[in-house]
């Protein structure tokens, strides 16, 4: 007969303090939790893409020295409203991000506007598991088309918060979760 792992001296222990420690950490770090932080990570990685096609304007601003040459920074960039795409971006998603069947113009400005839309939508978590998937779409086609060496790099690690998102939701801490957590009542209350 074969003795447990769990009765052996010092691996029984060490499986009770295992077991303690993580049911603790998982009550305190809750899916709302994991899922805010993945919201605003991976909204974070396409607003900046954002930032970089169109004009943007800075908000609290600050001037830093690098080698003796003032260098104003900003805390905070936004996009100009109307989005006015910068001309290189053109030239590059007509050339250098070439896609099938899309002219470079249109695949521009559809990676534009899905960098605007979806990393907000995202953040405050509306619609979420469709804005997931929608950056997950774009994910893959950067992926395939564009930088197809960038898999371990970068595109993994997008993908599989993105996959977190889809499959299980925004969590309590976003829109979405707010009105479920209203929709219930309303039905009950209709039916009565």
């Amino acid at each position: 007969m074969t003795t447990p792992l769990s009765s052996l001296p010092l691996i029984g222990p060490a499986a009770r303090l295992h077991t303690m420690v993580f049911a603790a950490a998982e009550r305190i770090v809750s899916h709302d939790a994991i899922a805010f932080f993945f919201r605003l990570t991976i909204a974070g990685v396409f607003w900046r893409s954002l930032l970089t096609k169109v004009q943007t304007f800075g908000l609290l601003g600050y001037t830093e020295l690098i080698n003796d040459f003032p260098v104003q920074r900003y805390h905070v960039k936004l996009p100009v409203l109307p989005l006015d795409l910068r001309p290189a971006v053109i030239g590059q998603f007509e050339n250098d991000f070439a896609l099938p069947l899309i002219p470079g113009e249109v695949a521009a400005w559809l990676a534009t506007l899905a960098e605007f839309t979806l990393p907000i939508l995202i953040v405050l978590g509306v619609f979420t598991r469709l804005s997931a998937l929608g950056l997950l779409a774009m994910t893959l086609v950067i992926q395939i088309f564009v930088f197809p060496g960038a898999w371990w790099s970068a595109h993994a690690l997008w993908a599989a918060l993105l996959i977190y998102l889809i499959m299980r939701g925004g969590g309590a801490w976003s829109l979405d979760g707010l009105a479920g957590r209203f929709a219930p009542r309303r039905l009950t209350d209709q039916r009565s």
